[in-house]
């Protein structure tokens, strides 16, 4: 069942009178932690116990529900739950199920399934849903009972009576294959293609502005949260674009600084404001000679994982005026005037318009929520040696650090920026750099393919953050070496090491043609990989991922896949 709107009285008020307990499920990703983190808020406000689980994978759903059969619960599903069916994964059944998730497109059984299951939509979205009728996908049929009504009575009636309900069977069976039919070809255009609408935080914070409880910290977190989509690449500019103009603008307006004579006054407050920033990772964190080797518009403008890549960036930095000196050292340690007229040299150069929020807390320091974002990301993601429970609370305490004014949580927040987001920055770029220069991406019929020959830490190629942005990063450097590169989807393979040695992380991008025509970032490589699973024989496949274009794949079964994916492709092409 989806609730399309009133999401107070149909979600929230119903938790809030019910006699059942809350349990939140909550998936490991920003987004999904900064809508935990205004929902649990609102919980607060009204005094209602809760208790949360952190979730990795479906085998972790599935094992809850297992594990409380018994039990009366209203469970709250942020960001899983709505693509696979949760009646099939046997939520209890004195259970309320809510899903507040933005991947998309929803099971159709959690659809049409009227009881325990209510998933939480946009309506702008559901044109774009485009759900199947309830006739054309579920069919509820008497045939069973008439025939077995029918075998009993046969030795009382007559020839011609027999003869005409054979013929009627003969029409229902026809009428069923043809419905069959149908219901195959309308279920796989839904299935078709997945993408993420927009992010859940932004869904929950117009929910607590209905109720007026909003506050400084929940936009915060909402901005957070919302950048994170775009970090990951799960959401376009446009997208992001398009929410921060009709969906957050009232948020700025209201906690930005009203006088800034005054604003030395209230340094205690947080204020947030939106503004124009460079798309270029961590720089006010780091070096900017360090942050543009590893941008990705940059890099391939330069092509500076060639023999003449550093004399390129050179000559760059020359044309642009920008000395090696002011480059090399910490951003943070040139003059104010030096930075700004730095960064207006680069956002000219780059021709970008893009803006961002970011949060201030007395003489702390300006903070961008996209670099927060990519700090509470990674450090949510890695190292996989912690509990995911110890992970999701060092998550809350990054995110919390940036709006606290806590010197120890600074210098938190700093080491994140310093040790994980730098590295995996770092380790994306190498990776790309030797995909080109050793030739490792070579053409398989209707895809190019990418196999990792090196060993990258587990922790990042398990890393959702790493795959889509290094997977992004290296179809466009491809495709900039060379004419007619941008028609095909790129499958990467990265070898997994430790316990999981034997296994590799399978994940794929789409064409940039069709990445530039679509604002949604549709992708039907998930969809291939659900069938290249299906075939026979059968693969070692595991697809608990909540993102279904990341699997593991047996190492031996690399040669098979590949195949069988092939075939797929070209199946689809047809």
């Amino acid at each position: 069942m989806i609730i399309e709107d009133n999401f107070r009285q149909e979600f929230y008020n119903k938790i809030k009178k019910g006699d059942k307990s809350v349990v939140l499920i909550v998936s490991v990703d920003t987004d999904a932690l900064c809508t935990t983190m205004i929902l649990t808020h609102l919980l607060r406000c009204d005094d209602i116990p809760f208790s949360i689980l952190a979730v990795e994978g479906w085998s972790s759903v599935e094992k809850i529900f297992a594990d409380s059969q018994e039990q009366k619960c209203h469970y709250i599903l942020i960001n899983c739950g709505a693509t696979r069916s949760l009646t099939r994964l046997q939520i209890p059944p004195a259970s309320i199920a809510f899903v507040i998730d933005s991947h998309r497109p929803f099971h159709i059984e959690n659809v049409y399934e009227n009881g325990q299951i209510h998933l939480l939509a946009n309506p702008s979205e559901m044109s774009e849903l485009q759900i199947p009728d309830l006739e054309s996908v579920i069919r509820e049929d008497s045939d069973d009972e008439e025939d077995s009504d029918e075998d009993e009575d046969q030795e009382y009636i007559s020839y011609e009576q027999r003869m005409e309900k054979i013929r009627r069977k003969a029409i229902k069976r026809e009428e069923m294959q043809i419905w069959e039919r149908q219901r195959r070809t309308i279920l796989w255009r839904y299935y078709e293609s997945t993408w993420f609408s927009s992010p859940s935080c932004v869904t929950l914070l117009e929910m607590a502005a209905e109720m007026n409880r909003v506050s400084a910290e929940t936009m915060w977190f909402t901005a957070v949260g919302l950048n994170s989509a775009m970090a990951d690449k799960l959401i376009s500019i446009e997208m992001y674009t398009q929410i921060c103009v009709d969906r957050m603008r009232p948020f700025v307006h209201r906690f930005m600084p009203k006088n800034i004579v005054n604003q030395g006054k209230v340094d205690d407050l947080l204020h947030i404001t939106f503004g124009r920033e460079l798309p270029l990772a961590l720089y006010s964190h780091w070096d900017l000679f360090s942050a543009m080797m590893v941008s990705e518009y940059f890099s391939i403008k330069t092509k500076n994982w060639t023999q003449k890549g550093d004399v390129n960036i050179r000559h760059l930095l020359a044309q642009l005026g920008i000395t090696l000196h002011e480059t090399k050292q910490k951003f943070e340690a040139l003059p104010t005037e030096q930075r700004n007229l730095v960064v207006d040299v680069l956002e000219k150069e780059m021709d970008s318009s893009f803006a961002t929020f970011f949060g201030t807390l007395g003489y702390c320091g300006k903070l961008s929520a996209c670099d927060v974002a990519r700090a509470v990301t990674l450090r949510l993601e890695m190292p996989k040696s912690e509990t995911i429970m110890n992970r999701f609370r060092s998550g809350q305490s990054i995110l919390r650090s940036s709006i606290t004014g806590e010197r120890q949580d600074r210098l938190n927040l700093n080491n994140t920026f310093t040790s994980i987001c730098q590295r995996t920055l770092q380790v994306s770029w190498k990776t790309v750099a030797a995909a080109i220069n050793q030739s490792e991406i070579i053409p398989n019929g209707p895809y190019y393919l990418f196999s990792c020959s090196r060993s990258i830490d587990e922790d990042m190629v398990d890393s959702r953050h790493f795959l889509y942005n290094t997977a992004g990063f290296m179809i466009r450097a491809f495709a900039s070496m060379k004419k007619g590169r941008t028609t095909k989807p790129l499958i990467a393979m990265f070898p997994l090491t430790g316990e999981s040695a034997g296994w590799l992380v399978v994940t794929g991008v789409m064409p940039i043609a069709t990445i530039y025509e679509d604002s949604l970032l549709k992708t039907c490589i998930g969809r291939a990989f659900e069938r290249v699973k299906k075939m026979t024989p059968p693969l070692r496949i595991v697809d608990d991922y909540f993102n279904s274009d990341i699997i593991r794949l047996k190492s031996e079964d690399r040669t098979r896949f590949i195949d069988f994916l092939q075939t797929v492709f070209e199946g689809t092409s047809n």
